[in-house]
């Protein structure tokens, strides 16, 4: 088992269930750090239809300084990167737009947890504890009542920039994603085809426009649980749904 100074440098993509009572709009949490590998040139991060609440550490040298916190518009497919991402980011993705951004207490405190875990695995429980701090206190607005078909279109276009086709193929490719990091033995063939894909060249094609990866390539990076028991927190390892990383560096 690596120490925590081994695994210091190991880029990491982490995806977690929200907690049980988290309110009914976040989607899921995530902890991205990379040193340059998952995010090298020409490549990006998966593309989504969720907005994306994150929080980065601040940009002092020593780690310091005012948090930065922003809210994204969905992503509507895959952009080239122009330059690899060294840092670490964690952040919530949200099925819907929050009132208002989160109070300064829960952002400087998950900023401290961001801070620690930049340097060791063994506190993401407490940055995931963050996390869910910080989720508990958003607010969103209420569901809109029923509407047409025509005017739900518009306004899924107006919320993400895309139609509701293209919608449902990156909701698509989500829970492919999610399916290939699980223990399952089926082969890439099988899975294109359980995940609602017409053949396994359809999924290669999707995987490569929103991930810029193969499935394959996305299968041996993708691991379900991973840590095993150097987290000592059973009701995080419960909640991980995702972890891609890439140690080949070290």
């Amino acid at each position: 088992m690596l120490s925590s100074s081994e695994r210091t440098v190991a880029p990491l993509y982490l995806e977690l269930a929200p907690a049980a009572d988290a309110v009914a709009q976040i989607d899921h949490l995530f902890v991205f750090r990379d040193t340059g590998t998952l995010s090298g040139g020409g490549s990006g991060r998966f593309a989504t239809d969720l907005f994306t609440l994150s929080v980065a550490p601040g940009g002092r040298t020593d780690g310091g300084g005012d948090p930065h916190i922003s809210l994204t518009l969905p992503r509507a497919g895959f952009a080239h990167r122009r330059a690899p991402f060294c840092g670490i980011v964690a952040g919530l993705r949200l099925a819907a737009r929050p009132e208002s951004l989160p109070a300064r207490a829960a952002v400087e405190q998950l900023a401290v947890a961001l801070r620690r875990a930049q340097r060791f695995d063994d506190d993401l429980p407490a940055l995931v504890a963050a996390l869910d701090n910080l989720g508990r206190g958003l607010s969103f607005a209420a569901s809109p009542h029923a509407v047409s078909d025509r005017t739900g279109r518009r306004r899924a276009r107006a919320d993400t920039g895309v139609s509701r086709r293209r919608l449902a193929a990156i909701r698509r490719f989500r829970q492919m994603l999610k399916r290939l990091a699980s223990r399952n033995t089926l082969s890439l063939s099988d899975l294109a085809l359980d995940a609602g894909y017409y053949d396994q060249a359809h999924m290669s094609a999707f995987c490569r426009s929103f991930a810029g990866s193969s499935p394959g390539a996305l299968r041996s990076q993708a691991e379900r649980r991973p840590f095993d028991l150097s987290l000592q927190d059973t009701h995080f390892r419960d909640r991980v749904s995702l972890v891609i990383m890439n140690e080949k560096q070290e």
